[in-house]
């Protein structure tokens, strides 16, 4: 375990697929995508895409400084009709000191 000794004062807790797995769906409709409130959706997309697929900040440089980035959420929020990835839950706990 990559935390080493410090471990054994947590508690790690994993429930079942059926329990801890859930979806994230952003919707978007057509003209959500287009003019102010639209570059906040691609924003938010973006956001939680690279998020959730954890890209690193040296990968995303170059194509963030372009802009490119917006125009290809724009494509994929409107080819799809929204945004959605499945995540899944855990729980980290303190372990009680010994009484």
């Amino acid at each position: 375990m990559l935390l080493g000794a410090p471990a054994r004062h947590y508690n790690f807790n994993a429930s079942s697929d059926a329990r801890s797995i859930f979806r994230y769906h952003m919707h978007t409709l057509p003209d959500e995508v287009s003019g102010p409130i639209g570059t906040s959706t691609l924003f938010a997309a973006w956001n939680a895409a690279i998020y959730v697929a954890q890209i690193e900040d040296v990968r995303l440089s170059e194509v963030v400084r372009d802009g490119r980035y917006l125009e290809a959420t724009d494509r994929v929020l409107k080819k799809h009709g929204g945004l959605w990835f499945n995540d899944e839950t855990y729980v980290i706990s303190r372990r009680r000191a010994p009484a």
